[in-house]
């Protein structure tokens, strides 16, 4: 086996294990004990998913450093940005586990999410300059410290939104994860391939006990998680030799976090509420109404996010602009026949914010 790719191997087995065995511990531990206190609402089981994940994200590079010479190779030179990392990506945690308790007000969760995310720009997860698929890029100057806060916080929160049913969160970010380490081996950031696949294998080690009916769940502070980790390692991930981001392969890494939140935010709007305001419609709540039950939701939604990281991949492995048009076009079709199934055209078409052009166009 290339010793790249047994390097990778090491450290998504070692996190799929690390989960796997944290997750059939955790709970049995005594309440007494400070993580037997983890727990989540009567009847959800113990509320250790997210700590088992991030725990297991957290080891796997060094164990995988211990067990291969080439892990050891990529991961010991960041091994001290890689703590102080850990330690953003707590604070973020513990943000959600606060909030999964008592319930915090919104502005105190974003406060947490912005400085940990004015520690990971201050460790050069950044936007410097955004690359464009034609050549050529756009140099962010002064607004690099606002555009990567944004970035983080848009994809923290929106894996939490996505996050209303069992196993969606999960899966959503496994996919992502996996996609994205392959953009990162690809451009020459083995410790940022190393670390996707490290939280794809936690992700995955987690699943069959989030999958439903769940005994465990992610809560707040998982699925925040999550989006955080993803969010800043896409960066680093998809950044070129000329230390350009190119946006689009992440985005569609996480094309559906993406149009779940712009979609849930869109419609509101139209609806004349604010674009933060929580309900029960989004994709998933749609596709429930299909009756295809709780499993035959998770496949569709699983597929879906599929599509998506396959697109990421076509589109950064494309060696043409007309190639990646293609793949853009096709996938805007796919969402617009996934948007019309299940009727959000049609619901916004009717909203109230569009009446007058509805009357407009009737004459009227």
């Amino acid at each position: 086996m290339d010793p790249y790719v047994a390097a990778l191997a090491a450290g998504f087995l070692v996190a799929l294990a690390c989960s796997a065995s944290l997750v059939q511990v955790m709970p049995r531990l005594p309440a007494s004990w400070p993580l037997g206190g983890l727990r989540s609402a009567p009847g959800r089981g113990a509320q250790v998913g997210g700590f088992a994940v991030l725990a297991a994200f957290a080891a796997a590079p060094f164990i995988a450093a211990a067990l291969s010479d080439k892990a050891a190779e990529y991961f010991n030179p960041k091994r001290a940005e890689f703590l102080g990392y850990l330690g953003a990506v707590s604070l973020v945690f513990a943000t959600g586990v606060v909030d999964d308790w008592r319930a915090i007000r919104p502005w105190q969760k974003l406060a947490g999410q912005l400085v940990a995310g004015s520690a990971v720009f201050a460790a050069g997860y950044r936007f410097e300059a955004i690359g464009f698929p034609w050549g050529g890029a756009l140099d962010l100057g002064l607004l690099a410290l606002p555009a990567t806060l944004l970035w983080v916080v848009f994809f923290t929160n929106a894996m939490n939104l996505i996050d209303g049913k069992d196993g969606v969160a999960t899966g959503v970010s496994v996919f992502a994860a996996a996609a994205i380490a392959a953009v990162a081996a690809d451009t020459g950031h083995p410790a940022v391939a190393l670390l996707c696949v490290a939280l794809a294998g936690a992700g995955l080690g987690f699943l069959p006990l989030n999958l439903p009916s769940a005994p465990l769940i992610l809560g707040d502070a998982g699925a925040q998680a999550f989006g955080f980790v993803l969010a800043t390692l896409s960066i680093r991930g998809a950044t070129g030799i000329e230390e350009s981001v190119f946006v689009a392969v992440p985005v569609l890494a996480l094309g559906f976090p993406v149009l779940d939140t712009l979609l849930a935010a869109t419609r509101r709007v139209l609806e004349g509420r604010k674009p933060w305001s929580g309900d029960t419609d989004h994709i998933h709540h749609r596709l429930e109404q299909l009756e295809l039950g709780p499993r035959g939701v998770l496949v569709a939604l699983y597929t879906l996010s599929a599509l998506f990281a396959a697109a990421a991949l076509g589109t950064h492995y494309a060696d043409s602009l007309l190639a990646e048009a293609a793949i853009f076009l096709a996938l805007a079709v796919l969402v617009a026949l996934v948007l019309g199934k299940l009727g959000y055209l049609v619901s916004m078409w009717r909203s109230r914010r569009l009446a007058g052009v509805r009357r407009r166009l009737a004459g009227e």
